[in-house]
């Protein structure tokens, strides 16, 4: 039987040292071999814009399994670049392929196929292809790394001049001309800024991410890449480097020369509150706080029942009307009675008597100054990022960094972080905050104002809420 059936595998990269290829010339260049050699194409496996410095490329794949099943007679590539940037990794696993051996055990286990090449190289030279394959293996695998290089020292070399690289721009910035006139540098947009601010309060006062994210929406914020905001939208904002006015990489901070984190634009949070909002919304360890599910109505967990005093339910009346309930009977405890009351008309009632009582006072909040850790912050950040790093590329540099941070630790470790409250008088009156603020800040509101709100039961038929049935006692 003639062995000429071909596989042909063409991987096109978007690397900029790639731009002289294009896939139709690839592809073009192929047949044309093919014809020379007398050969049949069988399969054409395309891998377009992937890197060749991972195997699991689906298009790779299928061409390897043309030759273990034996489709194919002959593998043909482009070049020994296009097959992939890993070196002797892969260009022994190719070599078990052409040869037909199990790379687990070295025995045949298919039947040997030819390898070729548009730049020459023949798998039936021997030792000399084995040799030039190897060599050109590794060639394509020291060229990646200098293409990585060479993107990390350009990307280093705009930060440190506060230029700005483009493409996604962080919640929070905007893009603007440099002020010398070349390229763009990054500005604070001021209303994504107020709102990250914001959302720094209320996190630090305890707050979930579910319910500052529903702040966010009803504020009617948009985020960047989706319709609303979500908890780990909101999460990845808090705790990422762009508020600190970093430049990132692949999830890590830029470096100078020496080591230190590029930060060559405006920061809207500081270190020091950088570090309690990674311990607030805590990402990797066990949750330290609820979801924050969003309460159903205004008095949802306030309202009690004057007889067993049980907290009411929120229920539909016939699946229209909402209203609070005490549920013991139903439950198997003891109460008096089921006694129900209309929603919106209790909590009409007693939104205009907190209002009524303290409508005219001014609205003040409470804001928590994080204080004193700006610096040991900063250094263990750091030295999270080395650790990271020397976990996959241990290096003498990456040690003598490592090492010159721990000492700067210890030095610092007896400042201790502190926290403070701060009273901010907002200017509004609390009828005025009130008429924009949001339900769940509403809700708590009352739920400070109020120490008890006790529901009796009314007469059969009303439909007007009777004052008398709520008995009501304020905090001190």
């Amino acid at each position: 039987m003639t062995k000429n059936r071909a596989s042909l595998y063409v991987r096109l990269s978007r690397q900029a040292s790639d731009t002289n290829l294009s896939l139709n010339g690839m592809t073009d260049d192929l047949r044309e071999l093919c014809q020379r050699e007398g050969l049949t194409e069988v399969s054409l496996h395309v891998d377009d814009g992937l890197s060749g410095g991972y195997r699991d490329r689906p298009a790779f794949a299928g061409w390897i399994a043309d030759a273990r099943t034996g489709r194919a007679d002959v593998l043909l590539t482009w070049h020994v670049d296009r097959l992939t940037r890993e070196g002797l990794n892969v260009a022994a696993q190719l070599l078990d392929v052409v040869e037909g051996k199990d790379p687990a055990t070295g025995r045949l286990i298919s039947r040997p196929v030819r390898l070729l090449d548009v730049k020459g190289l023949d798998s039936d030279h021997g030792e000399t292809f084995r040799m030039r394959f190897v060599l050109q293996a590794e060639i394509a695998r020291a060229e990646r790394e200098r293409m990585r290089e060479r993107s990390k020292s350009a990307h280093r070399r705009l930060a440190q001049a506060g230029r700005y690289r483009g493409g996604f721009t962080p919640y929070g910035y905007k893009a603007v001309p440099a002020e010398d006139g070349k390229g763009q540098t990054l500005a604070i947009e001021p209303s994504e800024a107020a709102a990250i601010r914001e959302c720094v309060d209320r996190v630090l006062s305890g707050h979930t991410l579910g319910r500052v994210s529903r702040w966010l929406n009803d504020q009617g914020y948009k985020p960047r890449r989706t319709a609303e905001w979500s908890r780990r939208g909101l999460q990845h904002v808090l705790t990422g480097d762009a508020i600190l006015g970093r430049v990132s990489r692949g999830g890590k901070p830029v470096r100078d020369a020496e080591g230190a984190i590029l930060a060559p634009f405006p920061a809207i949070v500081t270190e020091a509150e950088s570090a309690a909002l990674k311990a607030a919304c805590n990402p990797d360890g066990p949750r330290k706080t609820p979801m924050g599910k969003q309460p159903s109505r205004l008095l949802s967990g306030l309202l009690t029942c004057f007889s067993c005093h049980a907290t009411l339910t929120v229920i539909r009346r016939n699946g229209r009307t909402a209203a609070y309930r005490c549920m013991s009977r139903g439950h198997g405890k003891p109460c008096e009675a089921a006694l129900s009351v209309g929603a919106e008309v209790i909590e009409e009632h007693v939104t205009g008597r907190y209002l009524a009582a303290v409508g005219a006072m001014p609205f003040l909040r409470e804001t928590v100054i994080t204080e004193g850790v700006d610096e040991l912050a900063a250094v263990d950040a750091e030295i999270a990022d080395v650790m990271a790093q020397v976990a996959t590329r241990a290096t003498a540099a990456l040690f003598e960094r490592l090492t010159a941070l721990q000492a700067q630790r210890e030095e610092l470790d007896g400042t201790a972080p502190t926290q403070r409250v701060e009273i901010v008088d907002t200017g509004l009156t609390v009828a005025q905050w009130w008429r924009d603020a949001h339900l769940d800040d509403r809700r708590d509101a009352l739920a400070e104002a109020f120490a008890v709100l006790e529901v009796s039961p009314g007469k059969p038929g009303s439909r007007i809420f009777d004052a008398g049935r709520l008995r009501t006692e304020w905090t001190s």
